[in-house]
Formats: structure tokens, C-alpha cells, sequence
């Protein structure tokens, strides 16, 4: 998990220091972050079925529910680390797209002229 955590964030810097006009490296850059957010996505689901697992035992032995969700905040922190990262992580897709529409945008006016 932590080496593509890691890859993410470079993506991200590479993306931000990438030229606004050079769509074939926004492109590799944006398969390359969706594939890896999709990585990311499969861990976050087994952190959710951990996270849902420690409220259900916590309230089994007599927790009350906002007890047992805090119990499951602390033993899986991963939970919400996942969701913040995959989170911000669309926005830069979300961002990237923009951009390489902007670009054909540009293109078909350039092409049109």
C-alpha cells in the first residue's frame, strides 16, 4: 500500500510541474493515477469490511454504537486515511480531464480556423 501511496504523490507532483500544453504526458499521467486509484480503492474496501467488523464485535460485547465506531476509528485509522487520499486524488483527475479537454478544445479551434 505505502509504494503506491507513494507513486500517487509523485504522479501528482509530476502533474503539477508538467507543461499546461503537453496533453501526451497528461495523458500517461492520468491512466497511470486512475490505475493506481483503483489499487487504492481495493484496499480501502478491505478497510471498510475491517472497520464494519469491529463496530459489529464492539456492539456485540456491549458497546453502544457511537462507542463501537470510535473503537473502529482507532483500530482501523486506515479507514479514513484511504478515504481523504482517494478523496483528493479524484479532484486531480477531475483536474486533469479539464485539461486534456481543454486541449482538444484548443485544437479543434486552431483546426477550425
Amino acid at each position: 500500500m505505502k509504494s503506491t501511496l507513494n507513486r500517487i504523490a509523485d504522479l501528482i507532483e509530476e502533474y503539477n510541474s508538467t507543461n499546461i500544453f503537453d496533453g501526451n504526458k497528461l495523458n500517461q499521467q492520468l491512466k497511470e493515477l486512475t490505475s493506481r486509484l483503483y489499487h487504492i480503492e481495493t484496499m480501502r474496501t478491505k478497510a471498510h469490511e475491517d472497520y464494519e467488523k469491529v463496530i459489529h464485535t464492539k456492539v456485540a460485547e456491549g458497546f453502544s454504537v457511537a462507542r463501537a465506531t470510535n473503537e473502529a476509528k482507532v483500530e482501523v485509522p486506515e479507514m479514513y486515511q484511504l478515504r481523504r487520499l482517494l478523496e483528493s486524488g479524484y479532484r486531480v483527475v477531475d483536474a486533469m480531464r479539464t485539461n486534456i479537454s481543454f486541449l482538444k478544445s484548443e485544437m479543434y479551434n486552431v483546426t477550425k480556423d
